[in-house]
């Protein structure tokens, strides 16, 4: 009797208001529709993503080292398990001159995470380049920019020839933090491995034999390739002592063969340039902060939005000979130990 009740007191609800029920159930519907849309919608969008990695043949891991990778971490890379392919190229991070952002700029991928050109071509030449496709309309094909604070790039002025994609750039909002310009990238550029003057490479792009099947989103992939990130890590982390000490003992020689007269100011320069490029090559932001009454202060930061209290490492770019004493006593190894003049 009750629900006889109820059902006669809806249908005399719903006389009494049907353009309120016509609106619910047209609530009802698109809540419906928009639930569909979306559950169809990821599957589709992963499928389009893996269609794309497939075209582009996205490597299926990246190593990046600010030491260079030399032969003993090339060797180490190719022993991995089940290694199809391995890449090697360059990679720096320099300042467009004219804005406040950085790009990252690489040398051509070969045949792993290949390049979509949108417009134009890839570079051909050492001053040559191809920028993001988000920065199309921001410069164009023909154009000339220079590029700033380039660590290992042999070149400073580049010819713009296309516009491309990368599967390694999915988000175009967000390329990822530098340490050159205010920290953030604005996208990244191609040229050929000629424009770089590192002697090492310090990039390798890996793809893995047993792959090819595996889905990129399953997590099956993703624990693999955890499992080999860790593997290969542990590798290579074996050669990072005997390369921290020939970093180390390369650049307190370049110090000490250098001339740092105080009341010099070329060899001041030319000593701020050294530890400042240094600096800048294992990530840590550099400023040059002039004095009216001294030799400028270098200052460089780690991580400047860290919340502890940094430390703090002082140092002072004087000595007591006059220019040309390097030159004509230079610095000496000796075992583990390295003299300059005296």
């Amino acid at each position: 009797m009750s629900k006889k009740i109820l059902y006669k007191d809806a249908w005399q609800s719903i006389g009494r208001s049907p353009g309120r029920f016509i609106a619910l159930v047209l609530l009802m519907l698109l809540g419906t529709f928009s639930f569909v849309g979306l559950k169809i919608t990821g599957p589709d969008m992963r499928q389009t993503g893996l269609n794309y990695f497939n075209q582009t043949h996205l490597a299926d891991m990246t190593v990046t080292s600010a030491y260079g990778l030399n032969q003993a971490d090339q060797k180490t890379i190719a022993d991995q398990a089940r290694v199809k392919t391995v890449n090697y190229g360059y990679f720096t991070d320099a300042k467009i001159k004219g804005i406040t952002n950085g790009i990252r700029v690489f040398s051509n991928s070969g045949s792993l995470s290949q390049y979509k050109v949108v417009a134009g071509r890839l570079a051909k030449t050492d001053t040559e380049i191809a920028l993001n496709n988000t920065l199309k309309g921001t410069y164009h094909l023909g154009e000339t920019i220079t590029l700033q604070d380039g660590t290992g790039l042999a070149k400073t002025k580049f010819k713009v020839v296309g516009f491309v994609k990368s599967a390694e750039f999915i988000n175009h909002n967000d390329f990822g933090q530098t340490s050159v310009g205010t920290d953030q990238l604005s996208g990244f550029g191609v040229t050929t491995k000629r424009a770089f003057s590192l002697t090492e490479y310090n990039l390798a792009r890996i793809s893995y034999r047993d792959t090819a099947k595996l889905n990129a989103y399953s997590n099956a992939y993703t624990k693999l390739m955890n499992k080999r990130q860790a593997t290969l890590l542990k590798d290579l982390n074996q050669h990072r002592a005997a390369k921290y000490q020939a970093a180390k003992a390369s650049l307190s020689t370049a110090l000490i063969n250098q001339d740092t007269n105080a009341l010099d100011a070329a060899s001041v320069d030319a000593t701020l340039t050294l530890v400042e490029d240094f600096l800048t090559s294992h990530g840590l932001t550099a400023v040059r902060e002039q004095s009216t009454t001294a030799n400028p202060v270098l200052v460089a930061d780690l991580n400047e939005t860290a919340p502890s209290a940094p430390p703090i490492l002082l140092g002072h770019l004087d000595t007591v000979f006059s220019v040309g004493t390097a030159k004509q006593r230079p610095g000496v190894i000796d075992g583990e130990r390295l003299t300059g003049p005296v």
